[in-house]
């Protein structure tokens, strides 16, 4: 049987899909890539944001009317978590669904089984196939999320923080380097709480037994909450060669009405003290938050409280979003909605301040050597090669186009080849 699979959301939902797809590689399933050839088509949806919920139905109602006749379409992940009843009424021309954790009941429905109830939700698996380029790969090391922002739809949807044991975490990383991966990114929910549902938060101890294994490769840490970055993660991250310095800290907000409306963990002062210690620790680390604008009853003074912290603490790479008022989270029965207009302003005042400061940075590194994974010829550019840099984590800091310099010996003639580039033109996107 040929299967065509089309991945939305996060690295987290992709991950749940490789997953899948390894084991359906190893049971005999051909995969395919396009949607009129398959026999079946999985659609594994993001259901966090409504932005996200009409994505996905998009994707469902395209897939309908391009596959072939009797090829079945089958929806699963976070919005059939979120909507599972209501959205079966609403699409019926859908042959099978199912939610997060439970992805291998597709294979009992292809097979023409009847799928088993799920007692316990599976998040991992022995096999996995990497669907993007595969000199890099997400690491999962937890599920769910204990923090319950009021704002947040996560903990409905996945449940809270179970943390994956770490013998598996330990051989699946050896495995993916096996492979010949060159960077590994860990992944969670919340990856500062590794470990707290075991009795204590104990990434700086997991991530000393990763950096163990041998093998020429990179970790690159993504999604650290401010409230668990403690100096000791910091100063791990400082003094080991094998860890990217980079670090993706969402802050949401930085003015303490709005962070404690928004039920954050951590206040201003916390939030400032991190940023403050990797900027003295690692004076060379890339930091990237984001930025939740137009939060109800937000004033132009909690808005300029951002404004003041990105101009003085200087965030490498930046992405502010709307708030989005979503159906089950605190925040949706809150008064004081900001008018969208004044949103989109705010908005575009921080695009532009960020703009500077990254473009700024990135001017700075023109006289420094960089890392840079070579992916390939950059299209309708000649003798131009893109990839990206040691400072940018995959598909949300841009790319980078080397046009000269010169470069060690990589890995291979592109795809998956790290080099190190000597005093390059380096041209980046800025995605903000």
């Amino acid at each position: 049987m040929k299967v065509a699979f089309i991945s939305l959301g996060c690295p987290k939902n992709q991950t749940d899909l490789e997953y899948l797809i390894g084991n359906m590689i190893k049971r005999k399933f051909k995969v395919v890539t396009e949607v009129e050839k398959a026999d079946a088509i999985i659609v594994n949806t993001c259901g966090f944001l409504q932005s996200a919920v009409k994505e996905a139905i998009e994707n469902i109602f395209d897939v309908l009317a391009h596959k072939k006749d009797r090829a079945k379409v089958i929806v699963s992940g976070c919005m059939v978590e979120r909507y599972k009843e209501e959205i079966k009424k609403e699409i019926p021309e859908v042959d099978f669904w199912t939610g997060v954790g439970e992805l291998e009941t597709v294979i009992d429905f292809l097979n023409g089984n009847s799928p088993s109830m799920v007692s316990v939700k599976k998040f991992y698996g022995e096999e996995r196939t990497l669907v993007n380029i595969p000199y890099f790969a997400y690491l999962k090391i937890s599920e769910g999320c204990n923090n319950r922002c009021s704002y947040c739809t996560i903990p409905s949807i996945r449940g809270n923080l179970v943390s994956r044991p770490k013998e598996e975490i330990l051989k699946e990383a050896r495995e993916l380097v096996g492979k010949e991966v060159k960077e590994i990114i860990l992944i969670s929910q919340d990856t500062t709480k590794y470990g707290i549902d075991m009795g204590k938060a104990n990434l700086v101890e997991l991530l000393k037994d990763l950096t163990s294994i041998e093998g020429d490769f990179m970790i690159r840490l993504l999604y650290l909450n401010p409230d668990g970055v403690s100096k000791d993660l910091i100063d791990f991250v400082a003094n080991n060669d094998k860890i990217v310095k980079y670090f993706e800290i969402p802050v949401q907000h930085i003015s303490d009405r709005m962070l404690r409306l928004m039920n954050r963990k951590s206040d201003s002062k916390k939030i400032k003290d991190v940023f403050g210690y990797i900027r003295g620790s690692i004076p060379d680390a890339f930091i990237r938050t984001t930025f939740i604008v137009g939060f109800p009853t937000e004033t132009e003074e909690d808005f300029n409280d951002i404004v003041c912290f990105i101009d003085k603490y200087k965030p490498d790479f930046a992405g502010f979003f709307p708030y989005s008022r979503e159906e089950g989270t605190k925040a949706f029965l809150m008064d004081g909605d900001i008018p969208k207009k004044v949103v989109r302003k705010r908005i575009s005042l921080l695009q532009k301040l960020q703009k500077k400061i990254t473009t700024q940075r990135l001017k700075m590194m023109k006289k420094q050597d960089i890392k840079i994974f070579v992916e390939k010829p950059a299209e309708n550019i000649p003798f131009v090669f893109e990839g990206r840099a040691e400072f940018q984590s995959p598909e949300i800091d841009g790319k980078a186009y080397i046009i000269e310099g010169n470069v060690d010996k990589g890995y291979g003639p592109y795809i998956g080849s790290i080099k190190r580039v000597i005093y390059p033109d380096i041209y980046c996107k800025i995605n903000n």
